[in-house]
């Protein structure tokens, strides 16, 4: 796995069930976000600042088979004296349904350093085919883009999840599939610049290789409460450890610390 993809891949495992391709089919919940959803997040190497990124939730301009979709929006780049070594300007567009949160088309600019890469998906889940400036590929009936996925993620239904659980997927990158399993540890209750905040707390399996080495850790932490906000992941790699937080977050859903009653609405398949 190419070290200039960790910022990414660092946020998609930060929202817990992230994958482009799952084994299992998972219940959902309705989407935990709104359009005006803005998140903040700092990426850390050791003590360093490194990297930070914005998510947030558009209205589209745009309409697939009669259908307006939320438009997702992330961007990332360097700061500090990382962004002298390497300069990264990345951006990622993803369009879903409102209801089942499939995308319909994914867009990426990236811009690191002297490479460029702009590049497409579109997404026919009716004939389970993606066509991409790469080709055309065979999909399953759940498979995302690695943006969908951080919001597909947060609208599962994890009412009867238990400490211990382990779900696997597969998650697709660069025209690779890598196989994860994912745990559910227990709750936490984290520092952050907002206070304390509880948090469901996960563990994945991490590939080692070029990256991460034998037996690293990832932990993920994700509110306890109806909106589901990714706040915090760490990971060991070769050479010390990578940390994700959450700095700001405006226009959520529900109110902070909200929880679902237990005739929780289901969004549609």
């Amino acid at each position: 796995m190419k070290t200039k993809h960790l910022i990414i891949l660092f946020l998609v495992l930060s929202v817990t069930f992230t994958t482009v391709r799952a084994q299992n089919t998972h219940a959902l919940i309705a989407p935990p976000f709104q359009i005006g959803e803005e998140l903040t997040y700092k990426f850390k190497y050791g003590i360093f600042n490194c990297a930070e990124g914005t998510m947030r939730i558009e209205e589209s301009q745009k309409e697939f088979n009669h259908i307006k979709p939320y438009r997702l929006v992330a961007k990332g780049h360097t700061v500090s004296a990382v962004a002298l070594i390497t300069k990264v300007r990345n951006r990622y567009d993803s369009y879903i349904s409102p209801t089942s949160l499939k995308p319909f088309l994914f867009t990426e600019s990236v811009r690191e350093g002297d490479y460029k890469r702009d590049s497409y998906a579109s997404f026919d889940h009716k004939n389970k085919i993606v066509n991409s400036n790469k080709g055309s590929f065979p999909i399953g009936d759940n498979t995302l883009d690695v943006l969908s996925a951080l919001y597909y993620a947060r609208a599962l239904d994890l009412s009867s999840v238990k400490v211990g659980s382990t779900i696997k997927f597969d998650f697709f990158l660069d025209d690779q599939t890598y196989p994860i399993a994912i745990t559910y540890v227990g709750n936490e209750k984290i520092k952050t610049p907002f206070g304390k905040v509880d948090c469901m707390k996960f563990t994945p399996s991490v590939v080692e290789g070029r990256v991460f080495r034998k037996n690293s850790k990832m932990y993920l932490w994700v509110t306890n409460d109806a909106n589901r906000v990714p706040v915090r992941a760490e990971v060991e790699i070769l050479i010390g450890s990578l940390r994700l937080d959450l700095t700001n977050y405006k226009n959520l859903k529900y109110p902070v610390g909200y929880n679902l009653p237990e005739n929780i609405e289901r969004a549609s398949k």
